[in-house]
């Protein structure tokens, strides 16, 4: 939920994809892969998270196909649509994430919520590329660029004051995971743990880090 710099410029939880086989990509793992934005694809979000521009083109957009472990611990498939930048650095991330059953609610463009971000922070939905602006602001979102990804949303909301976003996401403002209410107060992100420390690996940076407000699900590069 930060400005969209000018280096941007530079550059449902589903086991169903649309056909991406003649769409040029690359396999990471089996189940872990980035593609170029086929014609599904962008027939899917266009008019929706994407729209023509002055600031990012389909041509730096990647569409990633990834594997994740839900709450109840059943495999799924998931997808996500990130800056080609960062394309490598999701697949591998993710990989790891799979491989330490780190649970995740799901995983599904932001456009099966009609791109809108509350909708989709309601569900608990982790997501990346939605061209739109910062939550209370005229500037771009880094999510604009396909440069930032929010994890499990509820779990890990947005604070700002007395403002809590997803509004379902209330009782998960209480970091202390011994004070914390929510059902699922063990898996919110905490300074230090292992999403936390993989991110960071990658380069990323956490909105939980922020002084004037704390964006507990973001991550950007």
């Amino acid at each position: 939920m930060t400005i969209c710099l000018v280096s941007c410029l530079l550059m449902a939880s589903t086991s169903v994809f649309p056909q991406i086989s003649n769409t040029p990509g690359t396999v990471y793992k089996d189940g872990f892969s980035y593609h170029e934005i086929s014609p599904a694809i962008e027939s899917r979000i266009t008019g929706s998270s994407y729209r023509e521009n002055p600031d990012i083109s389909l041509d730096d957009l990647r569409y990633v196909k990834i594997k994740y472990v839900d709450f109840e611990g059943n495999e799924k498939s998931g997808e996500l649509i990130v800056n080609r930048r960062i394309a490598k650095d999701i697949a591998e991330i993710f990989y790891e994430l799979y491989k330490h059953e780190y649970p995740l609610e799901e995983v599904s463009l932001i456009d099966n919520y009609g791109a809108s971000d509350e909708k989709s922070m309601e569900a608990n939905n982790t997501t990346s590329f939605n061209y739109r602006k910062i939550t209370g602001s005229s500037s771009l979102s880094r999510h604009a660029c396909g440069m930032a990804i929010d994890i499990n949303p509820q779990i890990n909301p947005y604070v700002k004051g007395n403002t809590v976003l997803p509004a379902n996401g209330k009782a998960y403002a209480q970091r202390d995971e011994k004070k914390c209410t929510g059902k699922y107060a063990s898996a919110m992100i905490q300074r230090g743990d292992f999403i936390y420390t993989l991110f960071k690996k990658h380069g990323f940076s956490w909105g939980g880090d922020w002084n004037s407000l704390k964006d507990y699900q973001h991550f950007e590069k």
